[in-house]
């Protein structure tokens, strides 16, 4: 887990369930090229359920908001683009920075399958 990720899961802690473990967590960004109205989301799996929180324009770490709680089956990946993931999870476009390819693609592997209940 990458430095970010591990902040970011720090961050979360407070929205976590007793019991809940963070199994994967990376940022993204609504726009790629207008800074001015670019936002950071951060996306928190853990063993239940996946968090998005708006983590506001200057910092991809905090965990501010929680803007959306989706079924843990939710895939996030699996990583594609060069140097971007477009994303849509909650009707919004999140560009993923390649520096969190690796932890999409844990978060899937984590993931229990939608047939497993």
């Amino acid at each position: 887990m990458s430095r970010a990720s591990r902040r970011i899961t720090e961050n979360a802690q407070e929205h976590l369930e007793p019991g809940e473990q963070v199994q994967g967590a990376f940022a993204g960004q609504t726009a790629i090229r207008f800074q001015v109205t670019d936002r950071y989301r951060t996306v928190v799996a853990t063993d239940r359920r996946l968090l998005i929180f708006d983590s506001g324009t200057f910092s991809q770490t905090s965990c501010t908001t929680l803007m959306a709680e989706l079924p843990r089956e939710t895939a996030v990946g699996p990583p594609s683009g060069l140097l971007w993931h477009r994303l849509d999870l909650i009707g919004e476009v999140l560009h993923v920075h390649r520096r969190y390819f690796s932890e999409v693609a844990a978060i899937d592997a984590a993931a229990p399958s939608a047939s497993t209940t």
